[in-house]
């Protein structure tokens, strides 16, 4: 594996993870003080092995585990098993989301909120992709809808959230 191979796969892998909408979902521990938080069914270094593995596959498919453990300073058992964690969380999420579809809950009236969220995110990642803002303009935009966002699920994690709006 040549050095520009492991300097591209590397830059790429670190521009994804730096992305605003990556970095909404996980938490600086610098920043909190305090361990992370995952907003989603991935821990970051699921998220990092997913991503070497994609970046490695766009860039060179050909580098097995054993390189793609290196990538990230681990085993190839480890790389694969934390892989393997990664896809299987996934795939769990995929599956709640069916079943929640199969039981109408997705369209249900009673998860407006959890509707607008989704837009909410859906619009924070268009602002995201705009290119004919400055980086200014584009910053401001998503911390003000990241905190629409958070603000939503933070409502939403009230027990009440669910509860029949009909009553």
């Amino acid at each position: 594996m040549s050095k520009k191979v492991i300097k591209d796969i590397k830059l790429r892998v670190k521009e994804i993870q730096e992305n605003p909408i990556i970095k909404l979902f996980y938490e600086d521990v610098k920043s909190t003080g305090k361990g992370s938080k995952e907003w989603t069914n991935l821990t970051k270094i699921q998220l990092e092995t997913l991503l070497v593995d994609i970046v490695t596959d766009e860039i060179n498919p050909k580098l097995g585990y054993l390189e793609r453990g290196k990538l990230r300073g681990v085993t190839k058992r480890s790389f694969y098993r934390t892989l393997e964690q990664a896809r299987l969380n996934l795939i769990r999420a995929i599956f709640t989301i069916m079943v929640a579809s199969f039981l109408n809950i997705i369209d249900s009236p009673r998860l407006s909120d959890f509707n607008e969220l989704s837009q909410n995110f859906l619009d924070l990642v268009t602002i995201n992709n705009l290119e004919n803002q400055t980086p200014e303009e584009k910053k401001k935009w998503i911390k003000i809808y990241t905190k629409m966002i958070f603000d939503n699920v933070q409502n939403l994690k009230k027990q009440t959230a669910l509860a029949n709006q009909e009553k």
